[in-house]
């Protein structure tokens, strides 16, 4: 586990409003663009928080033994190769503790992320091993040291910790997979330790998710202010939020301009939202038509812009180390995908996507950045893809289009919706060519009628 983050110094203070005189509206329009890329990753990750609370308690594990696919709404580049686990840890009152079984000849991984969408570890293949472990996942307010009996330690700048769970499938029969989820448990450490358990806070809920990518711009502000005291604010982040307090943004700020200053800060809101979707459109260089997933990823430190755009494009990005995510939107002549077009993406049998787990390639409507139904319910190929077939000289040819291609091709087609689509090349455990950018996925090429 991360020794550095088990060390880290949370005693943040959280800003307060000082009395200053009110900022001009050219000053509230800049204050609100900024403010709205800073709190963007952290009001989207509300969509996520205020689905899952409302059908669980916090504190509890939920696996779904199921591939999600089209209905499945609430993450933007949602998998469809493992099955999921995800809870929403509380962790005001005391840690948490995450109990694995063994995983042999398997890949899974546990990913804790905070409130402003950082990775803060992972439990799993990568990260721990393929032993049983028990892991203490802590908040910024503990002050206890890992007792013995557990395998590490995980501390969180936020009171409030995603923790989300994926369990490689091998197809529809794969029965292994759905009884390893029953393996996995999540319990408060004073009933793992048999201790009296701490007094019972406040009921803990999550503001009500208000759409980031329609609507009124504003709106997030009040879903950042009312989640941003969960958080222990460092201090370059503090800096920030003592200045967009003179415009109402910040933990626990009531948001309601008046006056000259409402049209002012709708106008840099908005602003905001459109730089945001921007930088989603060239998160990272192009090469062949694929943008890799930032290097950064999962850890964006200062970079606000960069943070926002991966929230918007596909909030919960790996670690470069863990899952690499190329992203297509363009074919090899620069021009947008379309289920207008057909297209092949053919694999030279020394160019097969490099992964030490598993890889995969995923279909999604451009727009909405979520699965496409299909006639065939299928969503994504990849190596464990059963009807598969590689070229006869190793070599592999995929099929990128709305309507299907001949028989032959068709355990190899990816259907594509009638408009707009771009595609997500998953290499989880990417080889160090991957990672380090040396190796890049071939170019879609459209067929020529």
């Amino acid at each position: 586990m991360r020794t550095a983050l088990a060390g880290l110094s949370l005693s943040f203070a959280l800003p307060t409003a000082v009395a200053v005189a009110a900022p001009s509206p050219e000053q509230a329009r800049q204050l609100a663009e900024e403010a709205y890329v800073f709190a963007y990753a952290t009001a989207e990750h509300d969509k996520v928080l205020t689905a899952v609370t409302a059908k669980l308690p916090l504190n509890v594990l939920y696996s779904e033994p199921r591939l999600l696919g089209p209905d499945d709404r609430n993450v933007v580049s949602p998998n469809n190769d493992t099955f999921y686990s995800r809870a929403v840890l509380d962790l005001r009152a005391e840690p948490q503790v995450l109990e694995v079984p063994a995983v042999e000849k398997r890949y899974y991984s546990f990913q804790l992320i905070d409130l402003r969408t950082d990775n803060l570890d992972y439990i799993g293949t990568r990260a721990t091993g393929s032993g049983a472990g028990r892991y203490l996942v802590a908040g910024p307010d503990w002050q206890g040291s890992l007792p013995e009996g557990f395998s590490g330690l995980i501390r969180s700048p936020s009171q409030l910790v995603f923790l989300i769970g994926r369990t490689e499938v091998r197809g529809a029969d794969d029965h292994g997979a759905a009884e390893l989820l029953k393996q996995y448990r999540l319990s408060p450490l004073s009933k793992v330790q048999g201790s009296p358990a701490p007094a019972a806070l406040t009921k803990l809920v999550v503001p009500t998710y208000r759409p980031t990518k329609e609507g009124t711009a504003t709106d997030l502000f009040s879903t950042f202010n009312a989640l941003a005291p969960l958080h222990r604010w460092n201090p370059a982040e503090q800096a920030k939020l003592q200045r967009f307090a003179e415009i109402g943004v910040g933990p626990g700020l009531t948001f309601a301009p008046a006056g000259a200053l409402a049209q002012a800060i709708g106008e840099g809101a908005e602003a905001g939202r459109n730089k945001v979707k921007a930088a989603s459109l060239s998160i990272s260089s192009e090469r062949n038509g694929w943008a890799n997933s930032p290097l950064t990823a999962g850890h964006f430190g200062e970079d606000d812009l960069t943070r926002a755009a991966a929230a918007w494009r596909y909030i919960y990005v790996n670690d470069a180390d863990e899952a690499f995510y190329p992203i297509a939107l363009k074919d090899a002549e620069g021009q947008l995908l379309t289920g207008a077009k057909r297209y092949r993406l053919h694999f030279p049998a020394d160019q097969l996507p490099p992964a030490g787990a598993f890889w995969s390639l995923t279909m999604y409507d451009a727009n909405s950045q979520l699965l496409v139904a299909n006639p065939i319910n299928r969503y994504s190929l990849g190596d464990r893809s059963k009807d598969l077939r590689h070229d006869a000289d190793g070599g592999l040819t995929l099929y990128l289009q709305h309507d299907a291609p001949a028989p032959e091709q068709q355990g190899n087609w990816l259907p594509a919706p009638a408009g707009h689509f771009d595609v997500i090349l998953r290499l989880y455990l990417p080889t160090e060519a991957a990672r380090t950018g040396s190796y890049a996925p071939p170019a879609i090429q459209p067929v020529k009628e």
